[in-house]
């Protein structure tokens, strides 16, 4: 019964969430927030209906619905990026070409993945999200870093997508963890409440900081963050350029 009721607590502020963002016309300007929470939505929807219609069947529709959420949270974490860093060109462009190579190699990984291991168990498929889940948490690691280094001021929106998120995928490799050593009993259990409970508190923040448009502050920070941009991007330029050399020399007669 509480597993139900949390179910539709996240079912109804997800609709609330879309329906505010229609309204408000801030779907354009978070499209990967609202693809996620359309998917996780419709996933959500489907999900319901098989547990009741055949419970033996949710297992096979859960993972596939919860791989493709996890892909689209990476581009949760690259919009937030694009966001925060939106009045500094080099860096932002710095950051997203690297968050979306690494995206490329996450979805490679989760396509070859089972390919390779030639199974879809629920085993591997716990040991994948595992994967994803840290790859996200390293983002919000540098995307904290970044913002409190340089002093970025941060609006009402993204301080509130960060922390549910942030709050979502910390919750998550918290019981993941848990899960490893506690056995199959944790998934019958604390496993079927514990995320999806975090996993509503997440979306209710959301839904409070995304409820108004909010203007972005002004920030009082010089361009410290593109010159350190340019001076990161020479030097890469530099130590590629003398690698090459020495290779170059190296490889002649």
């Amino acid at each position: 019964m509480l597993s139900l009721a949390i179910w539709w607590v996240g079912i109804c502020l997800e609709s609330i969430i879309l329906l505010r963002g229609i309204s408000g016309k801030t779907i354009s300007k978070y499209p990967f927030f609202f693809a996620y929470i359309a998917c996780s939505l419709a996933g959500n929807v489907v999900l319901y209906a098989v547990s009741i219609f055949d419970p033996s069947a949710y297992t096979a529709f859960y993972w596939p619905v919860q791989s493709i959420t996890l892909l689209l949270g990476c581009g949760i974490l690259l919009e937030i990026f694009k966001h925060v860093l939106s009045d500094y060109p080099g860096a932002e462009k710095f950051a997203v070409t690297s968050g979306l190579i690494t995206v490329g190699a996450v979805i490679c990984f989760a396509v070859i993945y089972p390919l390779v291991a030639r199974s879809a168990t629920a085993g591997t498929a716990v040991e994948l999200e595992r994967d994803l889940r840290t790859v996200q948490a390293i983002f919000l690691v540098v995307i904290l870093a970044i913002t409190f280094y340089y002093g970025i001021r941060l609006g009402w929106d993204m301080k509130g997508m960060i922390l549910g998120y942030g709050l979502y995928v910390q919750t998550s490799l918290l019981t993941l963890a848990v899960r490893a050593y506690a056995g199959p009993t944790f998934v019958s259990q604390a496993w079927k409440v514990l995320q999806p409970l975090s996993y509503d508190v997440s979306v209710l923040i959301w839904a409070l900081a995304l409820w108004s448009h909010y203007e972005k502050p002004v920030s009082s920070i010089s361009v410290r963050i593109d010159t350190d941009y340019e001076t990161l991007a020479l030097s890469t330029k530099s130590a590629i350029g003398a690698m090459r050399s020495h290779l170059e020399k190296a490889a002649r007669p």
